[in-house]
């Protein structure tokens, strides 16, 4: 892959939330006392009715973006806007401070087309080509991207949702919440708050852990807000913030910001991304 490519792939993969969590992964220590017999059903059951719930009434989302990427060696911030259609279709318009545009992504099933207006130069392949594989996570494959893309940014299951244990949450701040332990990645485990009089059920963190051990990649889903649904449902709380934490040596952090998100799909043809007259066309394998 050429340094041009390369350059612009890196933040692009970390707004997927996938960059830098490569790995394969050991059992991490547990997190509280184990919920166990017809509790740990329970916690199960309301768990999979609220991603079934987020599934169905939450399809689209479109929003104005700032993702922002820190490190020992480097920091960054671009404004744009982000567009997503379930399970995996996404366009994302980057601009510079001053709204001009800087690069354009389309992500639709196992395809992808990145747009660099500075080099007037376009990048096409297939999602499994090295120049992403190389950034997602042990366990997840291209296949799975394709399904869960839309999850990653809305708080939702990314993952498939085979449960092999369940913890009680015992850190300060999370107050009835429950750590989640999945069989696919392999001890990948998330946060699960269970509904409220006033909430349907969120997901507040995805960890995975590496073959190094130490400390986790962190997925944080933060500042859940209301957004109303297409349908005449009423509304759901979606992510208005979230963050990437790899606490690694030369880890990147990852924080997107999103405001005025709407939740009205749109026709297909709006996740169409045209190259412009007179940009060269890249074949990615």
């Amino acid at each position: 892959m050429r340094p041009g490519l390369a350059g612009l792939v890196a933040p692009l993969a970390g707004l997927l939330l996938l960059l830098l969590l490569g790995g394969c992964a050991i059992r991490p220590p547990t997190l509280g006392e184990p919920v166990l017999g017809p509790a740990r059903l329970a916690v199960e059951q309301e768990f999979a009715a609220a991603m079934a719930q987020r599934r169905q009434r939450l399809r689209c989302l479109d929003a104005e973006v700032e993702v922002s990427w820190r490190s020992l060696l480097r920091s960054g911030m671009l404004p744009g806007y982000l567009r997503l259609m379930r399970p995996s279709r996404l366009i994302f318009f980057g601009t510079d401070p001053l709204g001009r545009p800087v690069l354009a992504l389309m992500v639709d099933g196992d395809r992808f087309r990145l747009v660099a207006v500075a080099d007037t130069k376009a990048y096409e392949g297939p999602v499994g080509a090295e120049a992403f594989r190389r950034y997602l996570p042990g366990g997840v494959t291209p296949e799975v991207l394709t399904d869960s893309l839309f999850d990653w940014f809305s708080g939702g299951l990314p993952f498939a949702p085979e449960i092999v244990a369940v913890y009680r949450e015992r850190e300060p701040g999370e107050d009835g919440g429950y750590w989640l332990e999945l069989a696919e990645p392999r001890y990948a485990r998330l946060l699960y708050l269970p509904a409220t009089a006033d909430s349907p059920g969120l997901v507040r963190r995805i960890q995975l852990f590496e073959r190094r051990g130490g400390a986790p990649t962190e997925i944080v889903f933060d500042q859940y807000r209301p957004v109303s649904t297409e349908d005449s449902s009423g509304i759901l709380p979606v992510p208005h913030r979230i963050e990437l934490l790899t606490r690694r040596h030369q880890g990147v952090d990852l924080t997107i910001r999103l405001s005025e998100i709407l939740a009205d799909c749109p026709p297909a043809a709006e996740f169409q991304l045209a190259i412009p007259r007179g940009f060269l066309l890249e074949q990615v394998r």
